[in-house]
């Protein structure tokens, strides 16, 4: 069978993993990019467990490990009147215990500035044979006879590309979603916003309360700084800017402005860049137009509040790559490609609802203060000396019992951030499928509040760390269904069943991962786990049934979009 063509327009780390998920499985997709070269500002920065596990699979996670600042997410996120002035409160950020004997996954969440990322990805694509053709617009796309024509405009020539699969992965003003007539359903704009990325020396101002996020309350400078790592001293502060244009604010009233959010007139600043944006919260009334298929911010837009958007469009392509792979190979019609939208545009949902509930959750902050720090700043903010509030607004200064209390209320709203600011088992990795490529029936329910391997889960995190190397996640099998058992007598059913089926069941005794595992897993002796390629759980048996061959090929049926096929 002839290799289809695959095209994957846009360059971040949706398209970059999706198209080393593709050449892992022999394929050599051509990934279109706009940008003249990789990108040299940082915007997303927050790496979550599950996509540090998708990295893992592709052979990055250690090397994006390898330059994070892996202990951000144990310090502080900070509210200050200014890095220099009063401090409103802390939020202690909890790491995940790993080192236990049952850890929830091998990797803590890690803070790395996307562009540094996306190098990573390029670097390890390259190593698989593939490439980026940067400078490479595509400015329309439509589908006729079975196919997908590109037309792409590139160093003033144009071309057109004729392609079986097109993903479009090509972020929030997708050209690929337009041409296909998707549309995006929820507000364009809750807020507007100007980055201002710079660098300058401020460690002398962190007094204990390193952290990645510190909140600006000041009088006239609001927003939020961001430390990408802490050897750089690269920052970015996002400023909202409500109706003003962007232009509003030329490069020395940027700098400005980040002096008064410091707090300090003649701290030196080097300014690296300002860009605009709106805080959307949308998702795409569908994932896909027959052979064109949408990924990452082509197909959701939320707040950044949670650190959900990047994390999300790495997981859509790892939900999406096996699929297409089984119905390439025709081990799965193509009914299977309808399952990724139903899959996958809940958690943008949820995921949408969750970061615009932190943000709403912040106006707690702005009520216990009596300030409104997240009030689009004014057109002369970048201009004059720094300003501190006077002690009588601000009522916070001194001990008396009216100060105490203000304290405590506004120590109490920032405790009630936790769901924001908190990452591990329930927002990184306790997102479950209700419906898609899994067995669902009476027999089968989906029960999100089931602890262990839940169908429509991830699969639990499990390893002995010692004499056996790698974890459940890592013996994923990349086609077909993965068997994880607690016993024996599970054999020659596997086999049977992937004769019969036409389909690889490959075979893991949970022994292998310790004496935990099958408690982690919630699985009673004599049970057994059926895992497809994402590491998903489709079925599970409690203990080994009267005919397991039959309930194994019920599971490869299910989780392939297939009918069950009738036995040899």
């Amino acid at each position: 069978m002839a290799s289809p063509k695959i095209v994957i327009v846009g360059a971040g780390p949706t398209g970059l993993v999706a198209a080393c998920l593709l050449h892992m499985r022999g394929y050599d997709p051509i990934v279109l990019e706009k940008r003249p070269d990789s990108l040299s500002l940082p915007a997303a920065h927050v790496i979550n467990i599950r996509t540090l596990e998708v990295l893992s699979e592709i052979g990055a996670a250690e090397r994006v490990l390898a330059e994070a600042d892996k202990d951000a997410f144990s310090g502080y996120v900070t509210w200050v009147e200014s890095m220099a002035g009063r401090e409103f409160g802390l939020f202690k950020m909890v790491g995940i215990e790993i080192d236990g004997d049952t850890p929830i996954a091998a990797f803590q969440p890690a803070n790395i500035p996307q562009n540094r990322v996306e190098a990573l990805l390029l670097s390890r694509l390259r190593e698989l044979g593939g490439e980026v053709r940067f400078g490479h617009c595509v400015t329309s796309a439509s589908q006729r006879d079975g196919k997908v024509h590109l037309n792409v405009e590139h160093e003033g020539r144009n071309e057109e590309i004729v392609a079986d699969w097109v993903i479009g992965c090509d972020g929030a003003g997708s050209t690929i979603r337009r041409a296909a007539g998707i549309e995006m359903i929820g507000p364009r704009s809750l807020a507007r916003f100007m980055t201002i990325y710079f660098t300058a020396d401020v460690d002398h101002l962190l007094k204990g309360r390193y952290g990645i996020l510190y909140w600006i309350c000041g009088p006239e400078a609001r927003g939020v700084f961001i430390s990408f790592d802490p050897g750089s001293r690269r920052w970015a502060m996002l400023v909202p800017i409500g109706d003003l244009p962007l232009e509003t604010f030329d490069a020395a009233q940027a700098r400005r402005i980040v002096q008064k959010a410091i707090g300090q007139d003649d701290l030196p600043i080097t300014l690296d860049g300002l860009s605009g944006w709106n805080m959307s919260a949308q998702v795409a009334d569908n994932y896909r137009r027959d052979r064109v298929i949408l990924a990452g911010d082509a197909c959701h837009r939320f707040p950044p509040t949670g650190g959900l958007g990047l994390n999300t469009g790495v997981q859509d392509a790892h939900n999406l790559v096996w699929k297409l792979d089984a119905v390439i190979r025709g081990r799965a019609p193509d009914s299977l490609l309808d399952s990724y939208q139903l899959e996958r545009r809940p958690i943008a949902v949820h995921n949408t609802d969750h970061s615009v509930s932190n943000l709403t959750n912040m106006a707690m902050i702005d009520e216990a203060l009596g300030l409104a720090t997240l009030a689009p700043v004014d057109a002369d903010a970048g201009k004059g000396p720094c300003r501190t509030w006077p002690s009588d607004l601000v009522g916070i200064d001194g001990d008396d019992p009216e100060a105490r209390s203000k304290r405590a209320r506004i120590q109490a709203a920032i405790d009630a951030q936790a769901p924001h600011f908190s990452h591990g088992a329930e927002v990184d990795l306790g997102f479950v499928y209700a419906e898609g490529a899994i067995l669902r029936d009476e027999t089968h329910p989906v029960d999100p509040a089931r602890k262990g391997a839940r169908i429509g889960g991830r699969l639990p995190f499990a390893t002995t760390g010692q004499g056996f190397p790698g974890s459940t996640l890592d013996h994923v099998a990349p086609e077909g269904l993965t068997l994880y058992t607690n016993g024996p007598g599970w054999e020659e059913a596997a086999a049977t069943a992937s004769r019969q089926a036409v389909l690889p069941v490959a075979l893991r005794p949970l022994q292998n991962y310790g004496r935990h595992a099958a408690q982690i897993m919630d699985l009673p002796e004599g049970g057994a786990i059926a895992v497809r390629p994402d590491g998903h759980v489709v079925w599970r048996a409690e203990s080994r049934p009267a005919d397991p061959t039959q309930g194994l090929i019920e599971a490869l049926a299910a989780s392939h979009g297939r009918g069950v096929p009738a036995p040899a």
